[in-house]
């Protein structure tokens, strides 16, 4: 009971102050009374025992205030008083805390910001069960002395890990695709993915409605099956329940309704509308198109390298069982890459977010020393407060505390909008943010990044409240400060700080600006084509289940580039199976080179295309040596090619020398002769490397039309060739309906995602930077007005003063410069993978980014230097 009745007078202590302060004032009533009774009986009068009771029990509210300090809970109070003056101080001082604030707010939500990006792509777990066992399961081969780590599966290889391998639990393979969707409502092309049934068993996500895919899916000859997403149910089946069952037609080929995934599935960066059943047949010698990629789960206590050993053990069993493939196995030296699945989702992007979250730590150090120097400006103007205080009994813990609490309430206020500032800010990029993001739909301010947001605030906090304490004088003996100047100690400080802006704010410019020259660089490549936002591209597809006759596909297609060639305005047409930045598309072969490939040997790998006359013009791309295709070449089968000039140069020197010679595909295919040459085109995009290609006259079912035209990307031109390729045949689907400036963009966005923040963030700096160096020498010239006015009355010209002030702000740039240039330098090359036809240590970019910071600071400098030069001695001196 004692314990109970001790604890319950705490907490009233803490929540009924005014009757806790009204029972200590009976105690010391009740102990005032016996002292008067006690001195009456020893036979003073009642006047004299009270004069004489109040003498020895001394002061009553020093009394109080002793009897308050031990209670346990006065820690509480006094935080809570502390907080209280702290926010009535920072919404009285809004000269001092609304650029604090302001400061605080962005430096901490772009932090915040980019933590959230970099939370939900990087550190938060896939959203599948226990995805730590998740791995993706690929090789690694060597292609013309090339190490390709990501090399796909095929389904031979897939029958024989599903069959050999003892590491997995579930495996699976699926491959990306399009598929035209017909019947019921009009024909549309739909984003599939065809998976065998161990890829949903592996991520072990239930379906919303129905089953996964079985083992008896796969089987041939068995029923077609089909699992539908979420969202192509609701849209194109209104989220009737009772589909399960039903029959699609899906490119004309009849699959059945098995499951419907659940609204939240998410199928890695992809989004499909629906997942295809792929049909395997164990072991089957004619499945080698390695265009699969695995994911599986390991078994409980297998690590990635027993894993590892164990797909090097089946495939040297696969090696074992064929010639052929024992051959090609040691040739490409193919190695099992068994590797977290992450690491397939999140790709290369995390290097570009390490480096913006780099940036934004340099953006939130540069907040940081602009509000420790106001911080100690405040802290000098408050000295004479600070006498007083002490004066009057306050002790120096009492006074550091309640400074190191207004720099947190400063920092929380300043946290608080900067989080809000984040949500927006992601709300933003979330919706228009660059589609090349990972696990974008992932991105929100969760429980991490508000703990984040909160540790920026506090550490902040605490690192300028510190500051304040140390440069406050409560470290000496407190003086009333009228008059009294700055230390020279904390001078320094504040130009350390100014310093370290510059520096910092320098780094910044010169990633920004290496960024800015790497796009200067990209422009000026030539991609091997010409004006991209004047070529339209739709993609088309002819199912065989639709027109099974090679012939007739030919014949198809030959009419639909008829007929939308003499749309009015387009200038040229043609088609490919796949169009430059076309990277879904993108297919590659060995080819044989008569005469320079080694007999026996698997000779280079090569990217294909099959095109149609006319394509070459359509897209600009010039013809160096030879001729282009004619239809007659189709028309009579003759095998015939045209290859790129970096693949004639390679092989045979000049491009005409190219002409005449033959190539094939494989080591056994028919020889076609080279007919022409063209210009290198920057297939991958403008920052890779262009490709050797080889291109064939020929039919593919799945093609890319390009259509030159200056209406291209129009609702008006798009309406036409709809209106064409439906009256050749009204079942046929467009789909990709995009120009090439679109792709290229795309292609892009990595890079311009990157540069657009870390722009920002280089502004950022320089701007706070810029504030440093005006509010340092601001303050000099306030600190410094009685030495000012008597040098301007001993007769100093006004050019003299402002020269001072003005040397004074070049030479803190000057030191911060050559700090932050050797800084730059030595972080730049983390640039290194994100640069293009620039050097992380390019001199321009280094002398321009000085310059800028230079001109930036020495523009900040003017105003107080005109300030100081423009002073009036007299009522100076007379203030003073």
């Amino acid at each position: 009971m004692r314990v109970y009745r001790v604890f319950m007078h705490r907490l009233r202590s803490i929540f009924e102050r005014s009757r806790a302060d009204a029972d200590l004032q009976l105690e010391i009533e009740i102990h005032l009374e016996q002292l008067i009774k006690e001195a009456v009986a020893s036979g003073m009068s009642e006047s004299e025992a009270r004069i004489m009771a109040r003498r020895r029990f001394g002061p009553m509210e020093k009394t109080k205030e002793e009897c308050r300090d031990t209670r346990p809970v006065n820690v509480i109070d006094n935080f809570t008083r502390d907080v209280r003056y702290a926010l009535r101080m920072i919404w009285i001082k809004r000269s001092f805390s609304v650029p604090a604030l302001l400061s605080l707010a962005l430096g901490i939500g772009a932090n915040t910001a980019i933590f959230g990006v970099v939370n939900a792509v990087l550190i938060r777990p896939l959203p599948y069960a226990e995805s730590e066992k998740l791995v993706g399961v690929s090789n690694s081969a060597v292609f013309s002395g090339q190490v390709i780590t990501d090399w796909p599966l095929s389904l031979e290889m897939y029958a024989a890990y599903w069959e050999h391998a003892r590491s997995f639990t579930d495996f699976g393979v699926w491959t990306a695709g399009a598929a035209a969707v017909t019947g019921a409502g009009d024909p549309e092309q739909v984003a599939t993915v065809a998976m065998t049934h161990g890829v949903l068993c592996a991520l072990g996500v239930q379906p919303y409605l129905g089953r996964w895919f079985s083992n008896a899916d796969e089987m041939p000859g068995a029923q077609k099956a089909v699992i539908l997403s979420h969202k192509y149910w609701l849209r194109r089946f209104g989220g009737d329940r009772r589909v399960l069952g039903q029959l699609v037609l899906i490119d004309f080929v009849p699959y059945q309704v098995v499951g419907v995934m659940p609204r939240s599935f998410e199928f890695f960066n992809l989004d499909p509308d629906v997942f295809l059943a792929q049909s395997v047949v164990s072991g089957a010698p004619g499945s080698e198109d390695a265009d699969y990629a695995g994911v599986a789960r390991l078994k409980p206590g297998v690590s990635l390298a027993q894993a590892n050993r164990d797909i090097t053990r089946v495939l040297s069993i696969l090696g074992a069982g064929s010639t052929l493939w024992r051959q090609a196995l040691e040739e490409l030296r193919v190695q099992p890459n068994i590797h977290p699945l992450k690491q397939d989702v999140v790709g290369d992007v995390g290097g570009v977010l390490k480096i913006l979250m780099g940036a934004l730590v340099i953006v939130l150090l540069l907040v940081c020393a602009n509000v420790a120097n106001l911080v100690l400006v405040r802290a000098q103007a408050r000295r004479e407060e600070f006498a007083i205080r002490t004066a009057l009994g306050a002790g120096r813990r009492q006074i550091a505390r309640q400074l190191i609490v207004e720099s947190l309430a400063l920092a929380t206020l300043g946290g608080a909008a900067g989080l809000g500032l984040a949500c927006a800010a992601l709300r933003v990029l979330v919706a228009h943010g660059p589609t090349a993001l990972p696990r974008v739909r992932e991105i929100s301010i969760d429980s991490t990044s508000i703990l984040f947001a909160l540790a920026c605030s506090l550490l902040s906090g605490m690192l300028f409240g510190f500051i304040a304490v140390l440069k406050s004088g409560l470290s000496s003996r407190l003086q009333n400060a009228r008059g009294v100047t700055p230390s020279a100690e904390q001078l320094h400080a504040q130009n350390a700080f100014v310093v370290a802006q510059v520096a910092l704010a320098l780094v910044l410019l010169v990633g920004a600006g290496l960024l800015v020259r790497s796009f200067i660089a990209l422009s000026a490549v030539k991609p091997g084509f010409t004006h991209p936002e004047q070529i339209q591209t739709i993609r088309l597809l002819i199912p065989e289940a639709q027109i099974r006759e090679p012939e007739r596909v030919a014949q198809m297609q030959a009419d639909i580039l008829h007929e939308v060639a003499a749309i009015p305005g387009v200038t040229a047409a043609g088609f490919a199976t796949a169009l430059p930045l076309e990277l879904e598309y993108h297919n590659g072969n060995p080819v044989s080179i008569e005469g320079k490939t080694p007999v026996g040997r698997i000779p280079l790998n090569r990217t294909i295309k099959y095109v149609s006359p006319g394509v070459f013009a359509a897209l600009g791309t010039r013809l160096i040596a030879g001729r282009d295709f004619a239809w007659s070449d189709l028309v009579s089968q003759r095998r015939v090619a045209i290859v790129s000039e970096n693949m004639a140069r390679e092989n045979w020197g000049d491009p005409p020398d190219a002409l005449g010679k033959r190539i094939r595909i494989g080591t056994d295919g028919p020889w076609s002769i080279i007919v022409g040459v063209v210009e290198n085109v920057y297939d991958d995009g403008v920052d890779e490397p262009p490709p050797a290609l080889v291109y064939f006259p020929g039919v593919r079912r799945s093609v890319t039309f390009a259509l030159r035209s200056s209406r291209a990307g129009t609702e008006g031109l798009l309406k036409e060739i709809t209106m064409k390729i439906h009256g050749v045949d009204s079942s046929l689907p467009l789909a990709n309906v995009r120009t090439l400036s679109d792709l290229n963009r795309l292609a892009m966005e990595r890079r311009s995602f990157a540069l657009v923040l870390l722009g920002i963030a280089a502004a950022m700096a320089a701007t706070l930077s810029i504030i440093g160096v005006y509010g340092v020498l601001a303050y000099a010239v306030v600190q410094r007005r009685k030495e000012i006015s008597i040098r301007i009355a001993v007769g100093a010209e006004p050019r003299t003063i402002k020269a001072l002030f003005l040397r004074q702000g070049l030479i803190l740039t000057c030191l911060g410069g050559a700090v932050g240039l050797v800084s730059a330098r030595g972080v730049s090359h983390w640039m290194a993978s994100l640069l293009f036809g620039v050097s992380p240590g390019d001199p321009l970019t280094y002398g321009v980014s000085g310059a800028v910071i230079l001109v930036a600071a020495l523009a900040a400098s003017c105003l107080p230097s005109r300030r100081a030069a423009s002073l009036n001695p007299i009522e100076a001196l007379r203030g003073d």
